[in-house]
């Protein structure tokens, strides 16, 4: 028999955060079990990595979400993360030739050409692409209200502009691309995510009775 300190303890997840892997569920077994495991790892606070490895399941979330509107996702590889690494390289190899900002422009000619094609290249590919992904983003979160008076076209803008900052931010620290990780900026990046899916997915006459539930379970684990 285990001792009290071995009994698995109880996730300290939020009444929202219940009800948001309950809204899921509904719709999404698949997304319903990456979140919960995003919160499993979120509040394991012995873990280091807990906050690199919460920004991947919320990565795969955020790029997951159309399967809920009964889309394909987008399919991988083709990222900003891919595209930029020609430019990488390009600058790599200048820097591995020993040229810096007071090396003379002659000298350094045939390798800035290179940097520089490559970036007009990555640029192109941004210009050609970033307005179809927003294009995408505002369907699919326009779909996820259901039927009903649209939203006006500032605010939808903003949300995609904050789900798609988020999605860039989650992608940045699951490759470990910040020395340290402001807790509270990720929490601001994450709590915004729940909350438009919960907005949108969670009907009004659930609502009450999901958050009713979940501080029941709350109250019953003596929180």
């Amino acid at each position: 028999m285990k001792t009290p300190e071995e009994q698995p303890r109880s996730m300290p997840s939020t009444a929202e955060q219940e009800a948001l892997v309950a809204c899921l569920a509904r719709r999404s077994e698949k997304l319903a079990r990456i979140y919960g495991g995003c919160l499993r790892v979120l509040y394991d606070r012995d873990n280091p990595c807990r906050l690199p490895l919460t920004a991947h399941s919320m990565r795969e979330l955020i790029d997951k979400s159309p399967i809920l509107t009964g889309r394909q996702p987008a399919p991988q590889g083709d990222t900003v993360g891919n595209r930029i690494q020609p430019v990488k390289q390009a600058y790599l190899a200048i820097k591995a030739q020993g040229f810096d900002e007071n090396s003379p422009l002659d000298a350094a000619e045939g390798v800035v050409r290179q940097v520089l094609g490559a970036l007009d290249r990555f640029f192109e590919w941004m210009e050609e692409n970033r307005p179809q992904i927003e294009k995408k983003t505002a369907e699919m979160l326009s779909d996820l209200s259901g039927p009903g008076q649209a939203l006006p076209v500032d605010v939808s803008n903003s949300e995609v502009a904050r789900w798609m900052a988020a999605h860039e931010y989650f992608q940045k620290v699951a490759h470990h691309g910040q020395d340290h990780v402001n807790e509270n900026e990720f929490m601001l990046h994450m709590t915004y995510i729940e909350n438009i899916l919960l907005q949108r997915l969670q009907p009004p006459a659930v609502a009450d009775l999901d958050a009713l539930d979940a501080l029941i379970r709350e109250g019953e684990n003596g929180q």
